[in-house]
This record gives structure tokens, C-alpha cells and sequence, in this order.
């Protein structure tokens, strides 16, 4: 099957979609796209289905060439892309023809950037998921390498994909990666086994992110907790704010271990998960603490606006009634 045939995937490039559900009971880390928001826009784009996968591309430098002709959707942090050396939109829709070569650059902020082709890119399937976690070395599911095809779903002669080719997200529905934003942060199990003043601590410091930090967990250097100590190893969710023996406070994201047994101070949301996993090393990191009833309630109307979400001929978004 062809596709797209990378020449040079940059830093690092792997396929993911919403990630592998209802397996960590058997050690296997659910991955998926670490940015949900732009993961999601990536496929909205192209219609496809919400679990559709994408390429997940970390700061830029990859180039490709067409080996079908393709539609394609550029979001996430923005890498310049050029195809054959013209410009292509970002947060919007573009085609390549057979022979077509695609740029994308380092970016000036952010971190990752999402690739999505009409129908999802067709790689291995593995318990309900295209993921990869590259620690878990499954076959087929790797990092994406030097010359290596991604498949893709040959295209449908008979379908018009004119009106694709004006679509692009409006700026205000596109996630701010210049924000600093403190990340809203939901009291966790062990949060009250902390003394009020390492509370107000957690609160009130401002860190900035390891350059120990992957898709497993983002470290964070600053003011040091007073941990209350281990407790019974019990399974962990994306965004927990776990506090090791040092202190020092790390975000665990979408590659993570499935169960673990540092204190967990707190969590981060979703969505906000997202906002953290396109900051680098170096970079600041506040929590503020949030309700759980108003983080929920941000994310069923991201998932609303997503859903309603249909396009004019225009390309603009408009709302279904």
C-alpha cells in the first residue's frame, strides 16, 4: 500500500491516535496523541473518524514525498511546511500529488505537530490502536524511521476535494502555545496527606520543565514538596502530579507506566495536558487548583464543539443546528 514515503522524520516521529483503551491491566501504557486538541482538528478537518491516526511530529525536520495523491491537514505547533517549495496552510487542509515533496521546519514555539491524511494513516492495528509506545517495542509500532513508507487509503477518483482545500481553523479555536497560563490542576488522592504550607507551595512556585522530561512524564525543577511517602501501587491516569522521594513534582502523560506508587499531590486535565506537552525544556510550569465539576464541563464542550463542528463551502466552520 503507498502513501507517503519518509525521507527524514526529524527528532522524532511516531503514528498515534486517542490511544490503546482498557490494556493497562496487562502493562500496556495507552499512548496516543499527547495534544488532544490539535490531534482532534487535525482529523476534524478531513472528516475522519475521531480515533482516525495521525502522524506525531516533534520539532519539525521531516521531509516526505507523495507516492499517491493525498489529503492531507497540518495543526499543532507550526513548522513552516512548504510542498515542491510553495507554502502550505497551517491549521488547514492541503493535497499533494504522486512525486510531491512535503518540508516542515523546526518551529519557532511549541513542540509537536499533527499529520493527518483523508482516512487515517493504515499501520499496524494492535488491540484496538495504531499507537506507538516506543519504550514497549512492539512490532510494527515504532518510532517512524529514515525510508520507510506510511500507508494510506488509495483515493477515491470520484471525490471532489475542492471544498477540503479551503477548510482551516479560525484562530480563537486554536490552542495559544505562546501561554504561560498556570495549568488547572484537580486536588488528587494524597492532597490533603500534604501540609498546608507544601499546599501553598505547589500553588504559589513557578517551575520550569527537566530536560529529563519525554511522553512518559514531564519533570519539573523547582521548589521541592515534603512527600508523605510511598503508598500501595495502584493504577495511574494521564495528568497525575506524582511526588517522589525528592520532591520534585512530574506530570505523567500518555506513555506512562500503568501503576505507580508515589503520592499523587493532584492532576492535570486532559485538554491542559495537551497545553503542557507542546512547552520544552526550560520552560515555565504554575498550577492553579481547579474543580473537578469545571474541568469536566471544559472538556464535554470541547467535545461538543467538535462534534457540531461542519464546514461551509467557504471552508469556514459553522455550527450544526
Amino acid at each position: 500500500m503507498s502513501g507517503l514515503h519518509i525521507e527524514q522524520p526529524g527528532p522524532r516521529a511516531t503514528i498515534q491516535d486517542l490511544g490503546r483503551q482498557g490494556y493497562q491491566h496487562h502493562g500496556l501504557s495507552p499512548g496516543g496523541a499527547a495534544d488532544l486538541r490539535s490531534f482532534r482538528w487535525a482529523n476534524r478537518l478531513l472528516d475522519n473518524d475521531a480515533n482516525a491516526a495521525c502522524l506525531e511530529i516533534t520539532l519539525g525536520g521531516l521531509t516526505a514525498t507523495a507516492t499517491q495523491p493525498l489529503t492531507l491537514a497540518l495543526t499543532g505547533a507550526d513548522c513552516q511546511g512548504t510542498v515542491n517549495g510553495a507554502a502550505i496552510p497551517h491549521w488547514g487542509v492541503f493535497r499533494m500529488a504522486k512525486g510531491d515533496q512535503l518540508r516542515l521546519d523546526r518551529p519557532e514555539v511549541g513542540l509537536l505537530t499533527y499529520l493527518a491524511v483523508a482516512g487515517g494513516w493504515q499501520t499496524r492495528l494492535f488491540c484496538g490502536s495504531r499507537s506507538c509506545v516506543v519504550r514497549e517495542g512492539l512490532a510494527g509500532l515504532g518510532q517512524v524511521a529514515a525510508d520507510t513508507e506510511l500507508p494510506a487509503r488509495a483515493p477515491d477518483g470520484g471525490h471532489d476535494i475542492h471544498p477540503y482545500l479551503r477548510r482551516t481553523v479560525p484562530e480563537h479555536l486554536r490552542p495559544d502555545l505562546h501561554s504561560d497560563a498556570a495549568l488547572p490542576l484537580m486536588a488528587g488522592p494524597e492532597y490533603d496527606t500534604f501540609s498546608a504550607i507544601d499546599q501553598a507551595r505547589l500553588l504559589g512556585a513557578r517551575y520550569t520543565i527537566s530536560g529529563r522530561s519525554d511522553r512518559m512524564a514531564y519533570r519539573l525543577e523547582g521548589p521541592a514538596l515534603v512527600s508523605p511517602g510511598g503508598i500501595t501501587s495502584r493504577a495511574i491516569t494521564c495528568g497525575s502530579v506524582q511526588v517522589p522521594g525528592d520532591g520534585k513534582p512530574m506530570v505523567l502523560l500518555n506513555d506512562r507506566q500503568t501503576i505507580g506508587g508515589y503520592p499523587v499531590v493532584g492532576t492535570v486535565p486532559r485538554l491542559d495536558c495537551g497545553r503542557l506537552a507542546q512547552r520544552r525544556p526550560g520552560q515555565p510550569v504554575s498550577f492553579a487548583l481547579a474543580d473537578v465539576a469545571n474541568c469536566q464541563a471544559e472538556r464535554m464542550l470541547f467535545e461538543r464543539l467538535i462534534d457540531m463542528t461542519t464546514w461551509s463551502p467557504t471552508g469556514t466552520p459553522i455550527r450544526k443546528v
